[in-house]
């Protein structure tokens, strides 16, 4: 934890990596899902507060894993009216959008202040974590309740990277093949040779843009009066209208992207095989933790690239006695799904 409040996580993230795929290794890929939201919130929660997380079983990991679900469903313009019609907020008394707000915020604030006493002046208290960062601010501790969200970005990419492998198996060899040819079979891939990846970075870009974390972006409040330009059309914005940067809808746009509903990791490769530079995920505007996360995402998949075959499970759906039905709906998502993770011949178990 030296080196974190400085912003060299490598160390840690590339620990929890490998934690990661020791887990998967131990249980042959059963519960991957769970394995992918411990090794995401545990990442961010020992950078942020000193509370590393090796089990997935923790309490305070349970309960951020609830919160995160909560906040994503607030997040969706369908989840009350008032992100739809944002006037009848103005409505006095305890509205029932507003008292499931104030649930939330409530439990979200009580999780907060645990975590942030832990590292302040908890048994953290002496780890160079950023909530120690945060206390020397002007304002106490500082409210740095969006880290969490972190977790949500990455946790959700992972889930959508495994998915991608089921769907679109075809640039699996070829991502194998560049880590081999690199990385070798003496070693785990390791931050060293990122610059030397760029296929491997274009599958960490491609699970971001492919299915979004949050496909309707973070609600945010205009601070002034602003005018838009949109293909020749001047819209304007009062000060205090909510706005959703609609991520989905931004990175599937036919215009950047062609056939955009396809995992085509290539698409950020030119025709040399180097990446792209003209490109940055929609999340880069409404998280500044991105860098952190996509770090996370880039070692995890490095790892587990290196070390499985990712294919479909050959058993049947324990609720239909059918082969599990695989697809890029929301329903993917849910966990229901046990994707089969087989190790490959030089970690033959």
């Amino acid at each position: 934890m030296a080196a974190v409040r400085a912003g060299k996580t490598e160390p840690l993230q590339q620990f929890e990596a490998l934690l990661n795929v020791t887990h998967l290794l131990d249980g042959r890929g059963k519960n991957w899902f769970q394995h992918m939201d411990r090794v995401s919130a545990s990442m961010v929660l020992s950078a942020a507060f000193g509370l590393h997380c090796p089990t997935g079983q923790e309490p305070d990991l349970k309960e951020i894993v609830a919160c995160l679900a909560e906040v994503v469903g607030l997040c969706t313009p369908s989840a009350t009216i008032s992100n739809v019609l944002p006037f009848l907020d103005i409505i006095p008394g305890p509205t029932p959008w507003r008292k499931r707000a104030q649930t939330y915020r409530k439990r979200e604030d009580g999780l907060y202040d645990r975590l942030i006493t832990r590292a302040v002046s908890g048994e953290a208290s002496g780890m160079n974590t950023w909530a120690a960062a945060f206390a020397r601010e002007d304002k106490p501790e500082g409210d740095q309740r969006r880290l969490m969200v972190q977790f949500a970005e990455t946790a959700i990419s992972m889930h959508t990277f495994i998915l991608a492998c089921i769907l679109y198996p075809e640039w699996i060899p070829r991502a194998q093949r560049e880590i081999d040819a690199i990385v070798g079979e003496d070693r785990l891939p390791s931050f060293k040779d990122r610059p030397h990846l760029p296929f491997v970075e274009a599958i960490v870009r491609e699970s971001l843009r492919w299915r979004p974390a949050l496909r309707f972006g973070i609600p945010h409040q205009s601070t002034a009066d602003d005018v838009v330009e949109y293909k020749g059309t001047e819209y304007f914005i009062p000060k205090g209208s909510i706005i959703f940067a609609v991520t989905w809808a931004i990175e599937h746009d036919q215009g950047r992207f062609e056939n955009p509903d396809l995992f085509q990791p290539e698409r950020f490769l030119d025709d040399t095989n180097n990446l792209k530079a003209d490109y940055e995920t929609t999340d880069i505007t409404v998280c500044a933790g991105i860098p952190f996360a996509e770090c996370s995402l880039w070692i995890s998949i490095a790892m587990m690239l290196w070390t499985f075959n990712i294919r479909r499970s050959d058993e049947p759906d324990p609720k239909t006695g059918s082969p599990f039905k695989y697809d890029d709906s929301d329903l993917a998502f849910s966990g229901e799904a046990r994707h089969g993770i087989v190790p490959l011949h030089k970690w033959a178990i």
